[in-house]
């Protein structure tokens, strides 16, 4: 008993002096946020002010010095996070990561990022387009990240993982587009998968288990031959994907206040820490309330008191695969007919206790062979972000800097991908255009592998700015997107399209009500409804055949069906039972598929498309083999056992999973969560898991809630799903998290009085 004493008192006291060491260890890194602090470079000093959410109010005498002082910020918050997302991009992580980052890696080697930046900024340079001014604002922001490496203390998690930065550059930001991009299209596993299919499957089949069935002829390639699908080998697991979005605008002759109402909510995986850096600049010729990518100096998301502007994935096909003709004595491949030559080029991987790998990469005029990345060999991955047109980094710098709805248009005009919805409003008008290409091809059976040899899938032409989809001021007063098919695109134009169910709901939303406020607009924003929701229920129901025992024991649970209110809330036994059944039900459909073509599906968006399209129509093909009622009955069943009086919240959770926190213990530490959520897949408050028929747990949702009232720019609302801090000290770590799940938003400040009143820290920067 003495010896045990003694051990539990010596475990003890070591348990406690390693918690005050690593307290006192990751105390020393805090960002600094009080006082003055010298930063090279400097013109004039710079007041930095951050608020009671530690949003930091920057400001400056000049644009330059702001973004100057903007890097040095972001840097105290996010050094980690702008490093891994950095590594990720450029395929370095396997320095670091050993072999667990090595399929990472070759894939970014694999996307060509880095040769499309440099030809697009080699090509602007012999145009005589080059922007110098832009780029030495981009270099001051990275001259303040620099300073920050240079002079500060590395962050812990940096430490712990034992890297010292080399300096970034306004290469890194070009680059890191390219994964916003990359992380739009599906192409790299849903046309093998479809291609498998469209073999497989008797065409009334195939065509239903696509996302929008196309009314054209089905053309299957001779040379096509198995091919194993591509499931993303990182699983994002540095950066959040994107995953879809929301966003509506609201005229001033719709809104309760006389003036325009915008609102977004982008659809992300959720990732720790945040996605987005919010932060407020100020000089006397600029201002902008910004939502940054970490590495990216210019707001992804911004607004000021003239105007705002957010995105929604378009979704548009602009990612194919060629199958090649390849002839590597020659080095020449097979294009239109004729053999041409193609280009090579190496990439060398330099992997932690291992020896470099070196991949020789070839490049088709189509564009790089994705050998690296998928099983089925000489494909080429034709993508609208290889185009040497493509500049989404001076878009977004001439976004923030236009004064009127014309100039705003302009600006949109620079880039060929990543494939955006933009959303515009200032005072009087609201407007949306689609950003990047749209191509007319060929062959519109463009979610299938393409012939890369006879030049008979060659892109037509690409829509030019005017004939795209948009609207400006539409009669109606609304504009809603939610990465559905745009209205009024041509109907043999195909893209990878979610289902419409929120640009529905939110549409019949909007029309219910003449007038709108900010509240109300709160409200619509946090709604845990889609309003096809009724209709699948009630096919569920009239489909459902019990026995009478089974019909007296479940009695409860059906009455309680019957009567919901169809929202799922986190108290919901109700939604529980709902979404679990209709798991259960397209499990049951897809039952011969093979179990790895299965799990690919199930994670692209066509598997809802699906899965909807084939309970409401009893006429579908795949209910030929099968009794539809006995399937819906047995798959109650079998739900109602797993889920039985289960509250939604118990099984629909987040966890924000931070890089260093994958597995026990670390993730005790390090991680924020798991918490019940509200919302789910394709509802208002888009949460999604990772797939249909798996669990429930959420990996994607609004990675922030807008709304803005130009009648009152200056306070506008917002929220982050965790804090805007990676230091896990900070006051500001995970102080949003609650309010966040609660569907609360906090006040965005850009008014002098009330950035004071709320003013929580203050810091001077000095040259």
């Amino acid at each position: 008993m003495k010896i045990f004493k003694r051990s539990l008192l010596v475990f003890t006291v070591l348990v406690l002096v390693l918690a005050v060491g690593s307290y006192f260890f990751m105390q020393k890194s805090l960002p600094p946020m009080e006082g003055k602090l010298a930063l090279s470079g400097l013109k004039s000093p710079v007041s930095v002010i951050r608020d009671q959410y530690g949003i930091p109010h920057i400001k400056a005498t000049t644009k330059v010095d702001a973004l100057r002082a903007l890097g040095f910020v972001m840097a105290s918050e996010r050094l980690f996070q702008m490093e891994l997302s950095r590594r990720m991009t450029q395929g370095t992580l396997s320095e670091v990561f050993g072999d667990l980052a090595l399929k990472s890696d070759k894939l970014y080697r694999s996307l060509m990022l880095r040769r499309a930046v440099e030809r697009m900024i080699e090509k602007e340079k012999q145009e005589g387009r080059f922007d110098q001014k832009m780029w030495d604002e981009m270099q001051a922001y990275f001259d303040g990240v620099n300073e920050y490496i240079k002079t500060q203390p590395l962050p812990y998690d940096l430490q712990i993982v034992g890297i010292k930065p080399e300096p970034f550059t306004p290469w890194d930001a070009y680059i890191m587009t390219g994964h916003m991009a990359y992380s739009f299209g599906i192409a790299l596993k849903a046309d093998p998968l479809m291609t498998e299919f469209a073999k497989q499957l008797p065409e009334e089949a195939f065509q239903a288990l696509r996302n929008d069935p196309l009314k054209a002829p089905l053309k299957i390639s001779s040379w096509s031959e198995m091919v194993a699908p591509f499931v993303l080998p990182t699983e994002d697991l540095f950066a959040g994907s994107f995953e879809g979005s929301n966003a509506w605008l609201i005229s001033s002759e719709r809104s309760q206040s006389g003036k325009s109402l915008f609102a977004n909510d982008p659809h992300i995986g959720f990732s720790h820490p945040a996605t987005w850096v919010e932060a407020h600049l100020q000089t006397p010729d600029f201002e902008l309330y910004g939502h940054y990518l970490p590495l990216v100096p210019f707001a992804v998301l911004g607004h000021n008191r003239h105007h705002a502007w957010g995105f929604t994935m378009s979704l548009a096909d602009d990612m194919d695969l060629y199958a090649e003709t390849l002839n590597k004595e020659k080095k020449t491949v097979v294009f239109a007919g004729k053999e041409v030559p193609y280009q090579e080029w190496t990439e060398v991987i330099k992997i932690k206790g291992e020896s470099d790998l070196t991949l020789n990469m070839i490049e088709t005029p189509h564009g790089p062979i994705m050998d690296e990345t998928l099983e089925r060999k000489d494909l080429a991955l034709k993508w609208a972000y290889h185009r040497p047109e493509n500049n989404p980094m001076k878009a977004l710098y001439e976004m923030a800097e236009s004064h009127d709805l014309a100039a705003f248009e302009k600006a949109l005009q620079y880039g060929t991908a990543p494939g955006l919805n933009v959303m515009y409003a200032d005072a009087d008008n609201i407007a949306w255009w689609i950003f990047g290409d749209i191509a007319v091809k060929q062959n519109p059976n463009s979610d299938m592998i393409l012939d890369g040899a006879s030049g008979k899938d060659e892109y037509i032409r690409t829509l030019p700015w005017q004939e795209k989809p948009h609207q400006v001021n539409p009669p109606s007063g609304i504009i809603v997107t939610a990465n559905s098919r745009p209205q009024g695109l041509d109907s043999l134009i195909r893209g990878d399209w979610q289902s419409d169910d929120r640009f529905q709901t939110l549409t019949r939303a909007l029309n219910e009500k003449d007038l709108w406020s900010v509240e109300d607009v709160k409200a619509l924003q946090t709604e845990n409804y889609n309003y096809q929701t009724r209709a699948l229920l009630d096919k569920l129901l009239e489909n459902l055949q019990l026995d009478e025992a089974s019909k007296q024991r479940f009695d409860k649970e059906l009455t309680a069906l019957k009567s919901w209110n169809l929202h799922s809330e986190i108290d919901s036994t109700e939604a529980s039972l709902y979404h679990q059944w209709n798991n259960e039900i397209v499990l049951l459909l897809l039952e011969k598929m093979p179990a790895e073509q299965k799990a690919t599906y199930l994670t692209t968006p066509y598997a809802w498309a699906f899965y909807e399209r084939t309970l409401l129509d009893d006429q579908s093909p795949w209910w030929k083999e099968s009794d539809k009622s006995k399937i819906i009955s047995t798959t109650f069943l079998s739900a109602i056992e797993k889920v039985r009086n289960v509250p939604w919240g118990d099984l629909h959770t987040v966890e924000y999973t931070h890089p260093l926190g994958r597995s026990f213990p670390l993730n005790k530490i390090f991680n924020i969560g798991p918490h019940p959520m509200p919302g789910a897949y394709n509802e208002i408050n888009n949460n999604k898991m990772r797939g249909l028929g798996g669990d429930f747990k959420v990996v994607a949702g609004p990675s922030t809630r807008r709304v803005i009232d130009f009648a009152q720019p200056q306070t506008s609302w917002g929220i982050n799903p965790i804090g805007v801090s990676g230091h896990i000290l900070s006051p500001f770590y995970k102080d949003q998290v609650q309010m966040f799940l609660d569907g609360k938003y906090r006040p965005q400040h850009m008014s002098d009085d009330g950035i004071q009143k709320s003013t929580r820290y203050e810091m001077t920067l000095v040259p």
